[in-house]
């Protein structure tokens, strides 16, 4: 059985994508050879589609794309996308590039930003009101912390619960266990806090969630020495200050936003 008959409009296509592939590469420093070693297409096969012969396939389409560093459509129409989709990858493309051209110390800064931006995004996630005309918000709670003597903080106690007010956004949400921060906190008061991951993002005076020993509080924290020494203190005069000592398995946690 002979071949099918091409439509005027296949017979377009392969002029339009033999014009592109050609127009890209007088306008780069590569030979058609080079895309045979690099993306391993037949010799045959990268002289048709220059030639207009035969048009490349989807994947061969992504692999000449990014051989010569555009867009798929800019190669073959039929691969054109929104334009919502076109500025991410503008963007994208603009900003690895820019991220390659940084030293090491930079791009660990930028690291450090996307994850941030990342763990602001999850925060939001986090929270989502009943219906949107309404005040009442549900919040995931990890667990209780204890505002006096301590107690264990898990994941595996969690709990989804209504709250009256837009909670901030948040890495994670505690109930108070205790009047020790009273009357900062009361007991049975839903908390938020933000994830800590150097003692170097505490500050002084802080109201910190720590864990001692394998139990988790909700204390003021104050720093001496430079933080070389600490004391969790509670708000309630009737709970003693926390010392903490060197031995001590010790360990901030997060901070509590107010």
């Amino acid at each position: 059985m002979g071949r099918n008959k091409l439509t005027p409009q296949e017979i377009a296509l392969k002029k339009i994508v033999s014009s592109n592939l050609n127009n890209l590469l007088n306008d780069s420093a590569k030979r058609k050879i080079d895309i045979h070693r690099e993306l391993e297409i037949p010799k045959s096969t990268v002289s048709d589609y220059f030639s207009g012969k035969t048009l490349p396939s989807e994947e061969n389409v992504i692999k000449l794309a990014k051989f010569f560093n555009v867009n798929t459509y800019d190669i073959d129409p039929r691969m054109k996308v929104s334009d919502f989709t076109f500025n991410n990858d503008k963007m994208r493309m603009s900003l690895l590039d820019k991220y390659e051209k940084l030293n090491p110390d930079r791009k660990k800064k930028v690291v450090e930003y996307t994850d941030n931006q990342l763990k602001d995004q999850m925060r939001q996630s986090k929270i989502h009101p009943i219906n949107e005309n309404d005040n009442t918000y549900y919040v995931d709670v990890l667990g209780s912390v204890s505002a006096g003597t301590g107690e264990w903080l898990t994941d595996e106690q969690h709990e989804e619960v209504m709250v009256n007010n837009e909670p901030p956004a948040h890495d994670f949400a505690l109930r108070v266990n205790g009047d020790s921060m009273t009357p900062a906190f009361s007991d049975g008061q839903i908390i938020y806090v933000n994830k800590i991951y150097d003692t170097e993002e505490v500050r002084n005076n802080q109201f910190v969630i720590a864990e001692l020993n394998g139990d988790a509080y909700v204390k003021k924290i104050v720093f001496d020495d430079d933080k070389k020494n600490c004391r969790l203190i509670s708000l309630n005069k009737k709970y003693a200050d926390i010392e903490i000592k060197k031995s001590d398995d010790f360990k901030i946690v997060g901070v509590v936003i107010i």
